[in-house]
Formats: C-alpha cells, structure tokens, sequence
C-alpha cells in the first residue's frame, strides 16, 4: 500500500480504536473503586465490534476512491517528465536583422514512456519566441514557435533482433545515430542554422524530419551503425516515397574508444534546397524545383589528457539537375572543449561554401572563416550559463557573410 493512502486510512483506524480505548478507560476505573451498575454494563454491550469495523472499512472504500480519482490525473510510474528553460540575450554587429540587444527566450518539454520495460514512446514539445526577421542573436537553444507550444518530436523505440529500431511521424535522421563524427560541445553562436550564414552548420546533414523509421546497432567491439529513411513531405499531398515528395535516406558508420573515435555518415536527398531553405531563396528565384542531392562527412575525436577534447571534420556537398553544371561544396570544422574550473571553456573555427547561380552553372562560393570562443558555467547541476563571442575572421563582405561579430549570453534552467 502507498504512503498517501496509508495516511489516509490511519484517521479512519483511530477513530475504530478510540470507542474501545474509551471503554477499557472505564473498565479500570470500576476495578479499582469496585463500583459497577447494569446500566454501564448494558452501555458496555451496547458496542458492537463488527458493526464499527463495517463503518470503519466504508469509510476508507470512500477515501481509497478519492485517492484513485486523484492519480488518475496524474502521469503513470512509467512516464517522466523533463525539460529546460533558456533565456538568451545578445547582439550582433553588422548585422542585417538589427544590431541593436535582443533578448529571447525558449521552452523545452520531453515526455518518456514505457510500456514494457525495454520500448520508449518519446514525444518533445518546444516554444520560443525568436523569428529570423526581427532577431539576430542566436544559440543551439534558440526557437522560435511564436509563443505557442509546438510538438517537435514524436516517435516510437523497440529493441528489433539485438538493435534498436525507431518509427513515428516526427523523428529526426539523428535521433537514433549512434555515429559521432565530433564531439565539440556546440553550445553558442555557431551551432544554430538560424544565424544564417554565419553558422557553422558543419552538420548540414543532421537534424532533417520527417515520418518515417530508423535502426542503430551499437556492437561489443567498439564500432556502430545506422540507418533511417524519412518522408520530410510525409504529411502533406505529396506523401511517402513518392516521385512527388522529398525523402531522406541517412546511413553511418563509425567506432569508439575511450578517449578517441571517428564516424562517417552519408545522406541521399530527393532536394538540396532541403538543406538551404533556412538560407536563401536562391532555389526559388533559379527555378530549381528538385535538386536531387548527396552529402558525405567523415569527422573525429580524440582526447589526449583527461577534461581535454579536440573535433575536426570535413563534408562534401554533391547535387545534380539536367541542364546544369553543379560544382560540390565543401565544409570544415575544428573544434575544442576544455575543462576549466566549474565549467568547460570552448572554442572553435569553421569555413564553408555556399552556391552561386551563374547561367546554367552553380559554382562553389567559399564565405571565408568563422570562429568563437565561449565559457560554459555550470552553477549547479540545473542551472547553466553560456557567455562568449562569436567573429568573421577576415574582411569577407560578401552577399552572405558579412564581417559581423556576436556578443551575448544564455542561462538554462534545467528540471
């Protein structure tokens, strides 16, 4: 029996017990003044013991039923509940939104279930208040859902002949990756798409959406791998698997160790502005309708002393249409993490390229070098604070990597 319900039903015992504690009160005071009459002894037969224990069981059938109706609003023991809260403030110089102090904030929710000990039903609900149009300054944190709670993630994981297996209509290409191709924290400026060009982005192939399913497999001698296929127009006309819809094919391969690992991972899309969209409208004012288009990222880790971590990775972008010329982009990253005092000190470089359109040809545009460096300060074990700067490392002034440089700071309350 539960605590709760124990304290519920102690009242109602006490309350058995107190007629008879009564009586057996009365009961020694006539053995020691050896005064006794019927009428006490008529009142002492009077109480009647199975009668008293009905209203008594009566009373707490009542207080269980209320206690029952009250879980029933509850979460089942097999559900938990987290999430976290971010408030981001900063400002961005040369920038082409404002230059002037924004302060944002996002919500985060992450629902978990179990229905059998080893499966997990996981749904993610996320707010914030940050648009693209009116803000420049941005973290990994950073969302934007016009204050309105939004499910972000919905998916379904089951272990499948000794791997795991995933399926839903909200999952994401990394959801179940084990594969690591860097391990840098990625916690400020650099990390989110939404900074346009000044992201580093060094994983333009993670983070796509859509229905769909997923499988991962880590083994016993270090190595893993991957794969999943999604529908990022599942729930629209253009449906599944379709010639008219957008599907996404994603497989990775990588190992680990204690101290170091690589990965490799390749993506298949039925369209390159798939990954551009947040960027420009360039697909849009050159007529690409679909842009099938394939991306390849090797990358690694290695730790050489213990609180120190180094990443570096490099990707190739391939696409292709009839009628034109497409030159592959490429991107790089480097990138470390350094335990100093209560916190992790953080600091990183990246240079990518971008497309231009010129005729029938689509050529690599490189948008120069980005870097920053950052501290993440953990107060306690829920509370959080990012602080750093982010810079164009040259003069690049071109149309889409200004030289602007970004100041700010987040705090994120975890529960």
């Amino acid at each position: 029996m539960k605590l709760f319900q124990q304290l519920l039903i102690a009242p109602a015992l006490l309350g058995l017990f107190s007629p008879i504690a009564a009586t057996a009160n009365e009961l020694n005071i006539d053995d020691v003044t050896g005064y006794s009459s019927s009428e006490e002894v008529e009142s002492i037969n009077d109480f009647n013991a199975a009668k008293e224990l009905a209203v008594t069981n009566s009373r707490v059938d009542a207080l269980e039923a209320e206690f029952n109706n009250f879980e029933a609003g509850s979460f089942s023991d097999t559900t938990s509940l987290t999430g976290s809260a971010s408030f981001q403030i900063g400002a961005v110089d040369q920038s082409g939104v404002t230059e002037k102090t924004t302060a944002t904030y996002s919500y985060d929710l992450d629902l978990n279930t179990s229905f059998t000990g080893e499966d997990n039903l996981y749904v993610g609900i996320e707010t914030g208040n940050y648009t693209a149009s009116t803000a420049d300054f941005v973290t990994s944190n950073s969302g934007g859902a016009s204050d309105i709670l939004k499910v972000t993630s919905a998916f379904y994981t089951f272990p499948f002949y000794g791997a795991e297996m995933a399926v839903g209509p909200l999952l994401d290409n990394d959801d179940l990756m084990p594969t690591a191709t860097s391990r840098y924290s990625d916690k400020f400026f650099m990390s989110s798409q939404a900074g346009g060009m000044t992201s580093s982005n060094f994983n333009w192939e993670m983070g796509v959406t859509g229905a769909g399913v997923a499988i991962a497999k880590n083994f016993d001698n270090g190595f893993n791998a991957s794969a999943s296929v999604l529908g990022i127009s599942s729930s629209t006309t253009s449906g599944f698997l379709t010639k008219e819809g957008t599907d996404v094919t994603t497989l990775s391969v990588g190992y680990d160790k204690d101290n170091y690992g690589f990965g490799l991972v390749y993506v298949i899309s039925d369209d390159v502005c798939t990954f551009v969209s947040d960027y420009d409208s360039t697909c849009a004012s050159s007529n690409f309708t679909k842009v099938p288009v394939d991306t390849t990222t090797i990358g690694g880790y290695w730790s050489p002393y213990e609180g120190t971590t180094l990443s570096a990775n490099y990707g190739i972008m391939a696409a292709e249409l009839s009628g034109y010329s497409f030159e592959d982009l490429t991107k790089w990253h480097l990138g470390i993490d350094q335990e100093l005092g209560n916190g992790v000190l953080s600091a990183a470089v990246t240079g990518n390229d971008f497309f231009s359109v010129n005729g029938w040809n689509v050529t690599a545009d490189y948008l120069g070098e980005f870097a920053e460096i950052y501290y993440t300060y953990d107060v306690n074990d829920s509370i959080e604070v990012v602080s750093g700067i982010s810079w164009a490392v040259g003069d690049r002034n071109g149309t889409y990597w200004i030289d602007r440089t970004a100041i700010g700071s987040e705090v994120t309350f975890k529960f």
